[in-house]
């Protein structure tokens, strides 16, 4: 029940946060089902458990506690840039955050890689490298988030859309970005475990597994690009033609995810 409940209140309050509950749920169960039998070990010493999706909308919840942290799950690539830029893109000083002063590994991009390091570092103390874990969970899922990397309209925030029909999502107007955090996947109609069944036939299908996994910067370009071609302006509408047009995406999205996310955790962890 406790569950439940902060489920739904991040999906009434929380204006944007990088797939919704279920698109962080289901990236974590399939990074779960990729990760080798020491990496497994290595979690459930540091968690108590092995299961990732209870921990992967954490770094959610404390958006209020910690201010600080807000920046860290997105890219603010320009519309206009060809791609990642370190020193323009994950720098933003603001008197809102009095840390965002002098951070500058302010985006989701650096806080990947720090935090893997922090992971991997077995000097580290227990609750850092606990907490680096459960910022991984979430910051891979949400950089492959096409939105957020992308600087236009606030990642999208700023467009809104009729959905479906609807121009109110919940307690607020419908938004390009929500509908890639939680429309567009609401919109399949599948429980969790019915859509990891489908995505993990969608990567031994098309080998993603097999693939090179990248780096973070190559992820936010591939984002930042898949983007441009999903946007819509303002006053647009999300429609079913729009939904078959890119769920596809979105499946690829959350699939390259979590193989990703445990390639990353295999790293840190398994060796």
């Amino acid at each position: 029940m406790r569950s439940f409940l902060t489920t739904l209140i991040l999906l009434l309050c929380v204006p944007a946060f990088g797939w919704g509950p279920k698109g962080h749920r289901v990236v974590a169960d399939i990074a779960r089902d990729h990760l080798a039998a020491q990496t497994r070990r290595a979690i459930v010493d540091l968690l108590g458990r092995d299961d990732l999706a209870e921990i992967s909308i954490w770094a959610d919840g404390i958006k209020r506690e910690r201010p600080e942290t807000n920046a860290w799950h997105f890219v603010d690539i320009p519309w206009n840039a060809e791609g990642f830029s370190q020193q323009r893109d994950c720098y933003h000083p603001t008197g809102r955050s009095f840390s965002s002063l002098a951070d500058h590994h302010n985006c989701v991009v650096e806080r990947i890689s720090m935090f893997s390091n922090v992971l991997a570092d077995k000097r580290a103390s227990r609750p850092d490298r606990i907490e680096a874990l459960k910022f991984l969970v979430h910051f891979v899922a949400d950089v492959h988030q096409p939105l957020h990397a992308v600087a236009e309209a606030r990642g999208g925030n700023d467009v809104a859309i009729v959905q479906f029909g609807r121009t109110e999502c919940g307690s607020r107007p419908c938004d390009l970005h929500g509908d890639w955090d939680i429309g567009l996947i609401e919109h399949a109609h599948q429980s969790e475990r019915e859509y990891v069944t489908q995505l993990e036939q969608l990567i031994s299908r098309e080998g993603l597994d097999k693939q090179p996994q990248g780096t973070p910067e190559q992820w936010a370009n591939e984002s930042f690009h898949i983007a441009h071609n999903v946007w819509l302006e303002d006053g647009a509408a999300v429609d079913e033609a729009y939904y078959r047009r890119n769920i596809p995406v979105v499946d690829e999205q959350l699939a390259r995810a979590g193989i990703r996310l445990a390639d990353l955790l295999n790293d840190a962890l398994g060796k």
